[in-house]
């Protein structure tokens, strides 16, 4: 607009700075524009914390004075660099400490002028760095290894594969190691053909409940509707929308009974011994590690998981401007809150000792110092 303004200024003064008004009054008015759709971003979220994230019941519980000066902050770094508003968005939702909470931009943003505020990340010690890939292994011929860098649900079929693939040699083999280190999860579905390895006994499980609001459900709607459900969780979600409409209340338990018990139809002979590697896996990868403590074979290695798995089952919808999503767990674990692994992890029973500078090797060799 500034190269506009010079070339026609050799007409007539006026003319100058009447165009000079006018562009500095369009750019107030793109200002004014701007800041207004922050703001409508910063209330649609503010409005999707309190009305569907189903960790705001409890994590805001006497809070609420320290929430509303993170709020301000919030604004005032908006105020300050506009350019920047994602991280100041991102911060936000940060202080609920909730790893299924957070944004997905969708525009190009600078370097974080707050980063001197953001809490450091949690940081895991693996040695090595675990592989990327899904793999079986055989470490010797007393052990085999299984690595999932992660449950992701379009992964099921490929995993169940490769589990299949290696099934005889995983149940002929005295010892099973299963790296989950990093396991960034997905959907519990796709660790079943793992779990069947490791069997010895039912498996309990405490359901989850669902914040039946009206987003959090037109959302499950939408999905039965898509078809893109198998059809034994497309019964299942079909199950839960029944139930949340037969009833006032806002929590609705995602399994009828409030928990879950799941068994397999055989107990392998092999494995006998079963280690599993569990540091830093998350979501799914948490709740891996908390279904394997159930079975008398398994015992978990190195150091806790990620912990983040007390509210689960991430939706998400875009804000009113396009520039992001906003995702957040539409459900909260009826543990809750006596037994909270956020933030904390599923416990190991054997810790690395100091030093360790290997931990496949060393898991391998605590495996195998209890041969039979």
């Amino acid at each position: 607009m500034t190269p506009l303004i010079l070339r026609r200024a050799h007409r007539t003064v006026a003319f100058g700075l009447a165009a000079l008004a006018f562009v500095f009054s369009g750019a107030v008015a793109a200002q004014d524009e701007a800041a207004a759709s922050h703001e409508t971003d910063l209330a649609f979220i503010l409005d999707v914390l309190e009305q569907d994230y189903a960790g705001w019941p409890t994590k805001i519980e006497g809070r609420e004075a320290e929430f509303q000066r993170e709020v301000e902050k919030t604004r005032a770094r908006i105020a300050e660099n506009p350019a920047a508003r994602m991280y100041a968005y991102q911060m936000l939702l940060d202080w609920f400490e909730d790893d299924h909470l957070g944004t997905r931009s969708n525009i190009v943003s600078p370097a974080n002028p707050w980063i001197d505020e953001v809490a450091p990340e949690r940081e895991y010690n693996y040695a090595p760095a675990p592989g990327d890939d899904f793999a079986v292994t055989r470490l010797s011929d007393d052990t085999i290894m299984v690595r999932a860098p992660n449950f992701a649900v379009e992964n099921a079929e490929k995993f169940a594969a490769l589990l299949a693939e290696h099934h005889d040699a995983i149940t002929s083999t005295p010892n099973l190691l299963v790296d989950i280190r990093g396991n960034t999860g997905g959907g519990d579905r796709t660790y079943e053909p793992l779990m069947a390895y490791l069997y010895t006994r039912p498996i309990y499980g405490i359901a989850p409940e669902l914040r039946a609001t009206p987003r959090n459900i037109a959302t499950l709607q939408e999905n039965v509707a898509s078809g893109d459900y198998p059809p034994e969780v497309h019964d299942w979600v079909k199950n839960i929308l029944d139930r949340a409409e037969a009833t006032e209340g806002e929590w609705v338990p995602m399994f009828a009974e409030g928990f879950l018990i799941t068994t397999f139809p055989q107990i392998h002979e092999f494995p006998k011994r079963v280690g599993v590697l569990t540091e830093g896996a998350g979501s799914s990868g948490d709740q891996f590690a908390m279904d394997a403590r159930f079975s008398r074979k398994v015992t978990l290695l190195g150091a806790p998981s990620a912990g983040v798995i007390d509210y689960s089952n991430m939706i998400s919808t875009q804000a009113p401007s396009g520039d992001f999503s906003i995702y957040w767990p539409m459900t909260r674990s009826m543990r809750l809150p006596e037994e909270p692994f956020d933030n904390v992890g599923v416990p190991v029973d054997v810790p690395y000792p100091e030093g360790t500078t290997d931990q496949v090797a060393w898991a391998q060799g605590w495996l195998e110092s209890r041969n039979d």
